[in-house]
């Protein structure tokens, strides 16, 4: 499918929704820009998931990675996207009127999930700036992550930094970095993490 150009038929593409939230709240947003196209095709496809099985998507944003999910061919009712931002959250809602939109904090995503998506989430994508987390807090989103994936399962992320977000020893996770966008601003990594010794 390819791509069309940010405009009124793009409202998931909202350059100027996402430079007031990062003029708002740097550490929060973490990017000048939205994702780009390739880190969108890039980041999407390490999806996995069996038919029955749910995507959860951390830190929405104006949802360039959540149509990129749409695209990889995951269907609307089987994707979850968590946005603690209400503003954005709220555009989510408007500009993909067919899935799950969550405000909520990614620490909590045994709480707020439905009970019928808890063991059945195939993969996770994380849109949150951890780089900029302290280890209590990457380690919390993480616990909150796996705990309703079977094991085994990955979260994939993206960083601006070319090393590992994450201090793989000390949070106990495997990881690699499985890609590296060009076309992007900045560049970016993708980086996909499993438990360790998780099965």
């Amino acid at each position: 499918m390819t791509d069309r150009k940010a405009g009124p038929d793009r409202p998931d593409m909202n350059p100027w929704l996402f430079f007031r939230r990062w003029l708002a709240n740097p550490r929060e947003v973490g990017s000048v820009t939205p994702s780009s196209p390739a880190l969108k095709r890039r980041l999407t496809q390490e999806i996995r998931r069996a038919p029955d099985e749910y995507v959860v998507e951390l830190g929405g944003g104006t949802g360039a990675i959540t149509r990129g999910i749409l695209e990889r061919g995951v269907p609307a009712d089987r994707l979850y996207v968590l946005e603690i931002n209400p503003e954005m959250a709220r555009h989510l809602r408007e500009a993909f009127p067919g899935i799950h939109v969550i405000e909520g904090d990614a620490r909590r995503l045994g709480e707020i999930l439905p009970p019928e998506v808890i063991g059945k989430v195939g993969t996770t994508l994380c849109g949150i700036p951890m780089l900029l987390l302290t280890h209590e807090e990457q380690q919390a989103i993480l616990d909150s992550a796996y705990s309703v994936m079977p094991k085994g399962r990955q979260v994939v992320l993206y960083t601006y930094a070319f090393s590992s977000p994450l201090q793989r020893d000390k949070l106990g996770l495997e990881g690699r970095r499985v890609g590296f966008v060009t076309a992007n601003i900045p560049p970016a990594s993708v980086w996909a993490y499993r438990q360790r010794n998780a099965g």
